[in-house]
């Protein structure tokens, strides 16, 4: 798939020792205390993905699974704008296009490309919307052309799922606001004894950061829907 290798740097991988005791944003080596700046940024080429903060796993079912949805909220976010973002690119990649252009007119320039050479289709489905490119029967593509039509298929995939993957975020975000002030509380009687000392300061700084990047995710998760339905809309006027 042409946009599966861009969306790097989107999952956090643990970085503290077995207790717990610190935290990793941005690129997955990076270890960030207690204080630092909400919110980190990694960039690959043009692409800037904002990180959700995460702690390593504690040991407390409660704030593992904070943690865990809330680094699940802020993937699916990054992956979308990621995809959204590559996409022009990746159809110009295929076509041997240098210049950059939009969306609309990338699509609509390697559909001219292969017209009579493939059919699409769009279909709605209980998960969402469902794009299936084949080639016409009894016409045999060159590579050139083949390249083409995968990577078309590939990004209008991509496009047509993000609005039933992110639609969902908003509320989940707002769960886990409320979730995240709750633990904040809890957390004091929740982490004693050598806990207090070793792990607790790293919990309540991570809930910190991850409630301020929830509101961000908050902003963008719709604004990112209403992007990919007008890349959705120029996929289906291509038709």
């Amino acid at each position: 798939m042409m946009l599966v290798g861009i969306g790097i740097g989107l999952s956090l991988v643990a970085a503290t020792s077995g207790c717990g005791g610190g935290l990793s944003e941005g690129r997955t080596e990076a270890q960030a205390t207690p204080g630092d700046p909400p919110a980190s940024t990694t960039v690959s080429g043009s692409v800037t993905v904002n990180i959700v903060p995460t702690v390593a796993p504690l040991g407390n079912p409660k704030y593992d699974a904070f943690f865990s949805n809330a680094v699940a909220l802020g993937k699916a976010v990054a992956d979308a704008r990621v995809a959204m973002d590559a996409a022009p690119a990746a159809l110009n990649k295929a076509m041997n296009v240098a210049e950059a252009t939009d969306f609309q007119t990338a699509v609509a320039n390697i559909r001219a490309k292969l017209q009579g050479k493939m059919t699409v289709t769009m279909t709605v489905i209980p998960a969402g919307t469902q794009v299936t490119v084949v080639v016409v029967p009894g016409v045999t593509l060159t590579p050139d052309e083949q390249a083409m039509l995968d990577a078309y298929k590939s990004v209008a995939a991509d496009v047509v799922a993000i609005e039933a993957k992110l639609v969902p975020v908003a509320g989940k975000t707002a769960e886990l606001a409320a979730q995240g002030a709750l633990l904040a509380t809890s957390a004091r009687s929740d982490f004693t004894g050598l806990k207090m000392i070793t792990t607790l300061p790293s919990v309540v700084a991570g809930i910190s950061k991850v409630t301020t990047a929830l509101t961000t995710i908050k902003t963008e998760a719709p604004a990112l829907v209403d992007r990919s339905k007008v890349m959705t809309a120029a996929i289906a006027a291509a038709l």
